[in-house]
């Protein structure tokens, strides 16, 4: 049996680029794999049913029910988008956001036992876009990167809408489908602890040693996690 294909959404200041590691990995692996740029990373004005809506979008370009993979912040709209989605196989949530009702990016930010001062490092433009203070970037996003990868990422690194961080699902996709979220117990954004009280919600549970961005520092024990899921959806 062919394995699904997989749909693979960046987290917030991010781009479709930060999956290519990953993409290598799954492709060699022989799993079908897209990746999309969200719109709240755009300057026209948006909010997060739009990244849902592209998601959306996307998973009716695939030839099959795919299974669909967030990062960070795109927790939440894989989520709004896999509600009464028979197109979503599988939802797989890499150190993301796996809100329940209510819950937003940022009133989980506001619960983590153990702050990251993202808060401190985010420069808000006038026109409610977001930036990270590169200086910082290194230290909350990319602690496990290497030096050289890292730079280039943080200089890949775009703005995304703030409002989107405080908006929570309509509904709750993870309740219809299948789930496995990836926990990374050296993350500096989102604790280790947070991510456990998130992850309760998960069918399975694979931890990672990595930092937040699994996908530039661990990408081939990500893609082993995501190709499993694929081949068993």
């Amino acid at each position: 049996m062919s394995p699904s294909p997989v749909l693979l959404v960046h987290g917030a200041w991010g781009g479709a680029w930060a999956w290519g590691p990953v993409r290598a990995e799954l492709e060699a692996r022989g799993v079908p794999c897209t990746a999309i740029d969200l719109p709240s990373c755009d300057d026209a004005p948006g909010a997060m049913a739009d990244d849902a809506a592209a998601i959306r979008s996307a998973l009716e370009g695939l030839d099959a029910p795919a299974v669909l993979v967030g990062h960070s912040y795109a927790g939440v709209p894989i989520t709004e988008a896999a509600a009464g989605n028979d197109r979503v196989a599988h939802l797989v949530y890499v150190c993301a956001i796996m809100p329940e009702e209510g819950g937003s990016t940022g009133s989980y930010i506001a619960a983590d036992p153990t702050p990251s001062g993202i808060g401190e490092a985010i420069s808000v433009t006038e026109d409610g876009m977001s930036t990270v203070d590169p200086a910082r970037a290194k230290d909350i996003l990319f602690n496990d990167v290497s030096a050289e990868r890292a730079a280039q990422s943080i200089a890949a690194l775009g703005p995304h809408r703030l409002s989107v961080f405080r908006e929570p699902p309509t509904r709750l996709g993870w309740k219809e489908h299948p789930s496995t979220y990836v926990l990374t117990t050296r993350d500096a954004l989102f604790s280790p602890e947070l991510q456990r009280r998130m992850a309760a919600n998960a069918g399975e549970v694979v931890e990672v040693d990595a930092g937040h961005t699994p996908l530039l520092s661990r990408p081939a024990e990500l893609a082993d996690a995501i190709a499993e899921v694929a081949n068993a959806a």
